[in-house]
This record gives structure tokens, sequence and C-alpha cells, in this order.
């Protein structure tokens, strides 16, 4: 009570225009902020870019969901700072091992029990939530700017793609299918040395450093897809395409969900005696990304070496046959989980190191030497620059080599259509089933009994 106190009397012996100029200041920055998030809205839908306004969306849902944070950590400060647990309790599982009678020292707890967590760590926290929003943000941005950047080159190569459609369908020469320029980049060593169990994964992981998308890989998937998918259709704008899914997974990369709400909490649970701000945990964020790059080139590495086995001979573009064995759990959006997993991994673990920074002085187990910190906000901005540069712009075009087509096939007007269609389709499918009802109950018998009628799609099923 005394703290409380002596704040309230700080704040009423203070100047007015003290207090005024605090709050025009803090009021103008929300204000400034604002107007900047209302200009990005608008750009994005002056130029139509609806998927990445939707992604905008999600930023903003987060900044949001930070303020209900914040507004529960400042309600809620005083009641918790006087729940009381006992000392043992206490000293479970520290975060740095403390000293039993600093523990117990406290004007608020009886002898033997200490504060659940103290008023001053609430201030703490609110500061490590801003940081970690405020980093993870800046990170989601980053990405996609890096990612939408890198993924533009590929416009020269669909261009050129178009202009020599005729000799991917049955023009061109003929050729081993060992000698096209696809097969060869992908596997430059014998093809009985591929066969191993590792070796494609160690090209793999090396290709990522080296043009991870080739031109030649680029034309070859392009083809795969559209004899796939598209067939006749060679003129199809594939990096349009790409582009329109790369930003529908937008939406899903950015943003926290509660599932990594709830990672992050068990991330502060186990992290006793400080052992994650080791350095060594710096390059954790790093070896995912690299997994999931090498996993990727390895989807291209194992289409080239099949198309090897399956022909001798090939005309024109080889044709690879898109498969979703080749990607975990035969599914290409568990990848982009892993993408966004890795986003929000690395975030945290760069926002916990700066508010360990910012927040606490003196030599404790989680405050590092000055070259530490240095280079583990060098290892986190390198792994965010290589998830944007090659993983994501990699995952783009690997992805569209499973066997089910994305709804961004089609324009979003179409798409839109394509909705309203199938509701309006549900709803006469409805609308005649109960009419059909009626006039089946009018013409029926007492003592008739009745059977359901069947649509057409569960006769399909059946049969």
């Amino acid at each position: 009570m005394a703290v409380a106190a002596e704040g309230e009397g700080s704040l009423l012996n203070s100047a007015t225009w003290a207090i005024a100029l605090t709050c025009f200041m803090f009021i103008a920055i929300s204000i400034f902020f604002e107007k900047a998030i209302e200009l990005a809205e608008h750009l994005l839908v002056k130029y139509k870019q609806i998927s990445l306004q939707a992604a905008f969306h999600r930023i903003k849902d987060e900044l949001m969901l930070v303020g209900f944070i914040s507004i529960a950590l400042t309600v809620g400060q005083s009641s918790v700072a006087k729940i009381c647990v006992p000392t043992s309790a206490a000293l479970a599982m520290p975060l740095c091992k403390i000293d039993e009678n600093a523990a117990a020292t406290t004007s608020e707890c009886s002898e033997g029990h200490t504060p659940f967590i103290p008023a001053a760590g609430f201030h703490k926290l609110h500061i490590f939530i801003f940081i970690l929003a405020l980093v993870h943000i800046l990170y989601s941005l980053l990405i996609v700017a890096l990612g939408m950047w890198s993924v533009s080159f590929w416009n020269a190569w669909e261009r050129l793609a178009v202009l020599n459609k005729e000799d991917s369908s049955i023009g061109g020469d003929i050729r081993l299918a060992k000698d096209t320029t696809f097969v060869r980049s992908r596997l430059p060593i014998p093809a009985g040395w591929m066969r191993k169990p590792i070796i494609p994964y160690v090209v793999a992981f090396f290709r990522q450093f080296f043009h991870p998308v080739s031109e030649t890989d680029y034309i070859t998937l392009r083809n795969g897809f559209i004899m796939s998918h598209t067939p006749g259709h060679l003129s199809f704008n594939f990096h349009k395409y790409i582009r329109r899914s790369l930003q529908d997974d937008f939406q899903h990369v950015v943003g926290i969900s509660p599932a990594l709400w709830l990672f992050a909490c068990i991330w502060l649970l186990v992290n006793v005696e400080g052992w994650e701000t080791k350095l060594w945990t710096a390059f954790i964020a790093l070896l995912l990304v690299l997994i999931v790059g090498t996993k990727l080139q390895f989807v291209i590495t194992s289409m080239a070496l099949r198309y090897q086995q399956a022909h001798a001979l090939t005309l024109g573009v080889p044709n690879i046959k898109p498969s979703d064995d080749l990607f975990w759990f035969n599914r290409t959006r568990f990848t982009l989980w892993c993408i966004h997993f890795i986003l929000f991994q690395n975030a945290l673990d760069v926002s916990f190191v700066l508010w360990i920074a910012f927040s606490f002085s003196g030599e404790n187990c989680v405050n590092q030497e000055k070259y530490k910190l240095i280079v583990r906000l060098i290892v986190g901005f390198a792994s965010q620059v290589i998830l944007g540069l090659v993983t994501l712009p990699s995952y783009a075009i690997v992805s569209q080599m499973g066997t089910k087509l994305k709804r961004s096939m089609f324009e979003k007007n179409i798409q839109a259509a394509i909705i309203q269609w199938h509701q309006r389709a549900k709803e006469n499918i409805h609308h005649e089933s109960d009419g059909f009802l009626r006039d089946h109950h009018q013409n029926q018998d007492p003592g008739q009994s009745y059977s359901p009628p069947v649509s057409h799609v569960e006769m399909t099923s059946r049969v």
C-alpha cells in the first residue's frame, strides 16, 4: 500500500504541463501510427492487392490482441501482485537461481511466503510482449518484401517460356533424359550414387546456397504443372499464379495463432536458469530454416531422379509428374506451417534477448557479453533473410508440385463467383429437397414406409 500511495502522491504532485505534455506525446505517436496503417491499407486497396490486404489485416489483429494483453496486464497488476505462494514453490524452476532469504523478503506476504510475481515484474512482462509483437511484425514484413522481390525476377523466365511454348509440347530435339539441362543440373553425380539414402539430401542441402531455383528449374516445373493441370494451355501465366499463391500464403505466415502463443508460454516455462539464452540456442532457428530449405530442394532433385529413371529419351522440356508423396506427411501445407513456426520461434528468441538486454542490468544468469548479444542478433537476422530470399520463394514454386490445385488458380473475382454459385446450388438443392418431401408426404399412404431421396453425391460415393 505504501508503494501505491507513493505512486499516487508523485503523480498528484506533478506539474499539469508535464502530465498534459506526456499525454499529448503518446496520443500524437499513436495517431501517427494509425494514419500510417490507414495509408498502407489504402495503397493495397488502390493496387488491388487483395491477398496482401488480408495479410495486413492479420497484422492489425495482432496489434489489437497485444493491446488487449496490455490492458489485461495493467488491470490485473495490483490484484495478482497481492497473491502469495509458499517460498518453496517460488524457488522451483526459477529463471535465475535466487537466495531463499531474498525471495522471502516482502512487505505484503507472511513469513514463508513470497509474491506470485512482483509488481515490477508485470511491467517487465509488459515490455516483453510489446518487443515480441514488434519484432514479429518487422520479421513478417521483411520476409514478405524479400519473398515478393525474389519471385519478381522469375517474370523474365515466364516470358521466355511463353515465347518458346512450341518446344514445351511436341517440338524440340530428341535427347537422352540424362542429358537434359534439368537432370544434369539436379543430378551432378552419377545416378547410382543419387539412389543412396543420404546422398540426395546432401546434394539438396548445398544446392539451396547456389541457385535454389534456376531458370531451368522454373521452366521444367512450369511445364510439369501445365501438362498435369491445364493441358493444352501452354500460354498459362504460371508466374502470375505463383504470385497469387504466395500472397495467399502470406495470410498464414503473418500473425500469431493461439497455438503459437501457447508455444511461447511453454518456451518461457522451460527456460529454467536461463538456458535458452545460451549462445548455441541462437542457431536453432537457422538450423530449422536449412532443414526446410533442404527438403524443398530434395523435392526438385527427386523429381529429376524419377524422370531419369522413367524415361530413356525426352522430347522438348521434360514432363515431370507432380506428386504429394515427396512432401512431409504427403501435405504441401505442412511446409508452410514449418515456415510460420520458424518465423515466430526466431522472433521469440530475438525478442527475449533484447528484452533481457534492456530490462535487466548487472550480472545474472541471462545477461550476456556484448559480443554474444551481437552474434545472436546477426544469426537471427541472417535466418530471417535466408527464410525470405531462399526458403519462401522455393516453397512458392515447389508447393505447386502437389497433386491438388490451390484456389489461387483463379482470380479473386472468379473465386468469389464460384463460392456464390456453390452457395446458390446448395440452397436450390435444399429447396428442391423440401418441396419433394412435401409432395411425397401429401401423396403417401398412412401405412407406407418412407425412404429419403438419395442425392447424386451420395450415389457416387456409394458406387
